[in-house]
């Protein structure tokens, strides 16, 4: 089963951020990392994308006041994290007090950039951390803040992967302002997608970027899609690699959503089928499943194959009629998307 984690940009209390500013301020966040750092492969919500501002201020807001975007960054054989917070503010800048930070830099259109080299030290275990934190003319506060920690494992040594000052070019690009336009055209951000069930085995990089061809290259006449389909990231709760897109094509709005996983059982064949429900076995031994559902309206179609590899295809929306089966099958079945 596939879901997604839909969070709406659009917030009301924060008029100044939405959806395509937050792919464009992602967009422009990514392209200012230096050329030998990777982002680490991992869930839309840990490759350095801009989240949602959830919350009302006026309700003692929990959640704060910024859009957050966080990442295990590779950096030859080093790994460290780095996050990046964006928020409008209208109080002061905090006077410079000795002790707080290390250097408060003037640059000449008046940005503030304040910065820190430090460490911590928790449970025993010490953290070495770089911030630098950017109070710009229109009222945008950025922090960068990066770290020697390695949350996504890579079992490479530990080190800050930003220097102070390409934490200060971070914190000083234009493009993630608050008062920046938004190029036309700008899409949402991908979405972050909750595949549930049998997860299987961890699924390599490698083997998304293969599937990732295969999936470029299938033809959906007669629909468009917010994203081309071959960007598959792991779910972010498990559950193999999955992509979630929005179907464009006007009358025919809808959420399209796949996930793949591997080392999956062969579903048993039930006695009969039901209206909405069905299930056949092909030639070569794979079972497809479809299934449909009236609220939300939905169709989905599995494609179990004999080596465990499991595809799964989604069409939902509440208000217009989803894709029709023929057509997920035709993703769900294309040659290619097998282990390899």
């Amino acid at each position: 089963m596939i879901y997604s984690e839909s969070y709406e940009y659009d917030n009301p209390s924060y008029p100044w951020f939405s959806g395509p500013k937050a792919a464009a301020m992602t967009q422009a966040l990514q392209d200012e990392l230096p050329g030998d750092v990777e982002i680490a492969f991992a869930p839309v919500a840990r490759s350095l994308v801009f989240q949602p501002i959830l919350g009302d201020p006026s309700q003692n807001n929990k959640f704060g006041d910024s859009t957050r975007a966080n990442a295990t960054l590779l950096r030859g054989d080093r790994a460290g994290a780095l996050t990046v917070t964006v928020r409008q503010s209208t109080t002061p800048i905090p006077p410079c007090v000795a002790g707080d930070l290390d250097e408060r830099r003037h640059l000449p259109d008046g940005t503030i950039v304040d910065t820190e080299d430090t460490w911590y030290e928790l449970r025993g275990a010490r953290t070495l951390s770089r911030t630098a934190t950017g109070y710009l003319p229109d009222g945008t506060v950025v922090q960068a803040n990066a770290t020697d920690r390695d949350d996504h494992g890579s079992g490479r040594a530990r080190a800050v992967p930003l220097a102070i000052d390409e934490l200060v070019a971070l914190v000083t690009d234009p493009a993630l302002r608050v008062s920046a336009p938004v190029p036309p055209g700008t899409p949402d951000p991908p979405e972050t997608c909750l595949p549930f069930g049998e997860s299987g085995p961890a699924i390599d990089e490698a083997q998304a970027r293969r599937w990732d061809e295969v999936l470029a290259g299938i033809p959906l006449d007669g629909v468009t899609l917010d994203r081309p389909l071959g960007a598959l990231l792991p779910g972010h709760r498990g559950g193999g690699l999955c992509q979630t897109v929005q179907v464009t094509t006007p009358g025919r709005q809808s959420r399209l959503s796949l996930v793949i996983s591997t080392a999956q059982p062969l579903p048993k064949e039930p006695d009969h089928s039901s209206y909405d429900r069905a299930t056949r076995r092909l030639p070569d031994g794979a079972v497809v499943e479809t299934s449909e559902q009236r609220s939300p309206q939905s169709r989905t179609v599995t494609v179990t194959r004999r080596s465990g590899v499991r595809i799964e295809v989604s069409s939902t929306d509440a208000a217009q009629e989803p894709l029709p089966l023929a057509l997920l099958e035709q993703i769900a079945l294309h040659p290619g998307l097998e282990v390899s």
